[in-house]
């Protein structure tokens, strides 16, 4: 061990006898460190616990890739055969959909019809699976409604429903709904509807033409390099769309939400840090004699500095470890006990989810020993100019 660190140890130990004031600086130094890491790893589990939940419900809602054409689609099968070729694609469905407008006596809702062949539909997406009432696949005429939809427009399972599709001559088309589904995601579960591929494209007067083909990738984080490798073997007409481009603008902000809180809540390790710059300023007054002394037998500047460098320093990582311990715990407790309810009603969760990520907490953790090593420079250096001459006058 470094005598610089030693003697920076030393110093910290005896601050409660020797100066019991500057301890209780010193400590509230250490608290308000542990207070501002455990408050951002805490606050940065529960964002990354909500991103990971919304992801989750677009991606089991959505495809993973769409491939679409200007005008639509009618050579499926061709299209289908050669998207399924593709290395990394698990299953394609094709889909058509529209802009209706569903009527039930004096209410009505603008919605997206989507029509799917259900059998293939099911490999590729999980609204199947998120159905609550109702038996899947949908019958000819039938329409699953979103619950939050069903529920605006007041209607269950076996009442009629009129469809409008916008034109010249709009004219109400009789459907029944089928069921309904719930993604957990709300503008899906308020603006979707399903029914099977035949009903669509009679209700738009379309037959055997489609709008895209709905794909899925065996690794949802990598569907830019499948996006790649079909827009190279399709070529034109097609464009391919990922589900991270459809909802960029959502997870752009939420990723800037993130990194505003970040920088927020590092404002509480900053504040506690300045209590770092007060504990070491004082200390260095207090221990002006023994750095006389050190200085008049030898030690040299940056010896001096390094000693209270290492004091300041030893404060801060005690108040981050206690910090990372506390909020990793916090994680931890929330995540498995669940003891914070969320009204369903308002968040559309049940509880709160969380997941911290390794990256964010090591990102943490450096911001506050970057922050707590900042903090001891100023002081250090004053300790350093001191003379020992003038260190020494009065003693």
């Amino acid at each position: 061990m470094r005598y610089e660190l030693f003697l920076a140890m030393r110093y910290l130990v005896g601050l409660k006898r020797q100066q019991p004031f500057v301890s209780v600086i010193a400590a509230i130094s250490v608290l308000g460190v542990a207070v501002g890491v455990a408050a951002l790893l805490v606050v940065l589990g529960v964002m990354s616990g909500f991103d990971a939940d919304l992801e989750a419900k677009i991606v089991g809602a959505n495809p993973h890739l769409r491939v679409e054409a200007e005008g639509g689609i009618a050579d499926v099968d061709s299209l289908l055969k050669r998207i399924e070729e593709t290395p990394g694609v698990v299953a394609a469905s094709p889909y058509i959909h529209a802009e209706v407008l569903l009527q039930q006596k004096e209410r009505g809702e603008g919605v997206i019809l989507r029509g799917v062949e259900p059998d293939r539909e099911k490999r590729v997406t999980g609204v199947a699976d998120s159905v609550v009432s109702g038996r899947w696949p949908p019958r000819e005429g039938e329409i699953f409604l979103g619950s939050e939809l069903a529920g605006r427009l007041g209607v269950q399972e076996g009442d009629p429903i009129s469809v409008i599709v916008p034109g010249k001559k709009p004219t109400p088309q009789s459907a029944t709904v089928g069921g309904t589904f719930t993604t957990g995601y709300y503008d899906y579960d308020l603006h979707l509807a399903l029914c099977s591929l035949p009903t669509v494209q009679a209700l738009l007067n379309q037959p055997g033409k489609i709008s895209g083909i709905g794909v899925r990738v065996q690794q949802a984080v990598r569907a830019a390099s499948v996006k790649k490798e079909l827009r190279r073997r399709l070529g034109f007409p097609y464009w391919v769309v990922s589900w991270m481009e459809s909802n960029r603008t959502l997870f752009d902000a939420l990723k800037l939400e993130k990194t505003a809180m970040f920088i927020l809540l590092s404002l509480i390790v900053l504040v506690a840090c300045f209590n770092i710059i007060a504990t070491i300023l004082m200390m260095v007054v207090a221990k002006t004699k023994e750095i006389g002394i050190l200085k008049s037998i030898g030690a040299n500047s940056r010896s001096i500095r390094r000693i209270f460098t290492w004091a300041g320093l030893l404060i801060g990582v005690t108040g981050t470890l206690l910090g990372a311990g506390i909020g990793l715990s916090l994680c931890a407790a929330l995540g498995k006990y669940q003891f914070i309810r969320l009204p369903p009603e308002i968040y559309y969760i049940d509880r709160l989810p969380v997941k911290l990520e390794w990256p964010d907490a090591g990102a943490v953790i450096l911001a506050a020993l970057a922050i707590s090593w900042a903090s001891c420079v100023y002081p250090a250096w004053v300790a350093a100019r001191l003379q020992p001459a003038e260190a020494l006058r009065y003693e």
